[in-house]
């Protein structure tokens, strides 16, 4: 079998510049990198990861848990933090959860067991307070991202209640005051609840908490929707994520109501396909989110500061398009 030494000296560099190439790191150059892989594939050598990380001490492997492998959210999150992770020299494993709160700590266990660096996570509960200090006092380094769980953890997440107030803002603006707020929320969630409240007294109207609507997580929420809007009759709906979003668009098909002749829509997450329909959403600015997730837990890895948690957090903003009818203009 080949050795990196001999991958060295048909490539005519160092054994360390080997070692760069196979984990991708930012200062080796393109050309020197190719010629290491070519060098490699002609004597068919590929890297002993396991020694490797059995000699520095790190496995260079970061866990990722996600909460819901059918939101597009999360997927471009994923996508953003493998992107990065592989240009910093790691790599990613990764798990879903599936809002499962024994899942998650099966999840969380197998990757400890995997000798992962750090894991980056979107809690579903804050019951796992005891693992999560054991997993610390292994010296895994932890991000929670989207939701905080757990104080004594790093976290990045997003401002969802100012993003609420946006939505809310924007629909009162536009004349709308009987809005359902349509959100699924936990103890542990980010509260979109009370920004629709602020926007709500800001503008003098009364809050009626029949119209604050807390949804259970699951794929298909159409009956609860199409019964809250046969019920309420509301003039606009604030989606507090695009699963949401996609489901009052569903029942709207279903109950032949046009967005936004019959019903306004203001969504969360700007995903690909709320362009193309004109939906106005609350952007949360997902490239920002991963990036912050990786530096943070690179950061603790490397020990470049000391403090006990650090908290990022994200501002969103409104993107205006053609799903908020002017009740002002139609009078």
């Amino acid at each position: 079998m080949a050795t990196s030494r001999e991958v060295a000296e048909l490539a005519g560099v160092s054994v360390s510049s080997v070692s760069r190439a196979f984990r991708d790191d930012v200062y080796i150059s393109r050309e020197v990198r190719e010629r290491i892989l070519a060098a490699a594939e002609k004597l068919g050598y590929t890297p002993n990861l396991m020694a490797r990380s059995l000699k520095s001490q790190k496995s260079r492997i970061i866990g990722l848990v996600i909460s819901d492998i059918d939101n597009p959210f999360y997927s471009i999150i994923t996508r953003i933090i493998e992107s990065e992770l592989k240009r910093l020299g790691y790599r990613l494993l990764l798990s879903y959860s599936n809002e499962n709160a024994e899942q998650e700590l099966e999840d969380l266990s197998l990757l400890a067991s995997s000798r992962v660096d750090g894991i980056i996570f979107t809690p579903t509960t804050s019951k796992h307070a005891s693992f999560i200090r054991n997993l610390k006092k292994q010296n895994i380094a932890l991000v929670q991202m989207y939701r905080t769980g757990y104080a004594d953890i790093d976290s990045v997440v997003m401002d969802d209640e100012m993003g609420a107030y946006l939505a809310t803002k924007h629909l009162l603006q536009n004349g709308h005051s009987d809005i359902l707020l349509l959100s699924v929320e936990s103890p542990i969630s980010p509260s979109r609840a009370n920004g629709y409240r602020r926007a709500m007294a800001e503008a003098d109207k009364p809050v009626n908490e029949e119209y604050v609507l807390h949804l259970p997580f699951q794929t298909d929420l159409k009956s609860i929707i199409k019964n809250k809007i046969v019920q309420l009759k509301p003039t606009a709906v604030v989606a507090g994520t695009n699963t949401i979003g996609m489901d009052v668009i569903k029942t709207c098909k279903e109950m032949k109501l046009s967005i936004p002749g019959d019903l306004s829509l203001v969504m969360f997450d700007d995903v690909a396909w709320a362009s193309l329909l004109e939906i106005t959403t609350v952007s949360q600015p997902t490239e920002n989110l991963g990036l912050c997730a990786c530096r943070t837990i690179m950061d603790r890895i490397a020990k470049q500061y000391t403090t006990e948690q650090m908290t990022t957090v994200l501002e969103p903003f409104l993107i205006a398009r053609q799903s908020v009818r002017n009740l002002y203009a139609s009078r």
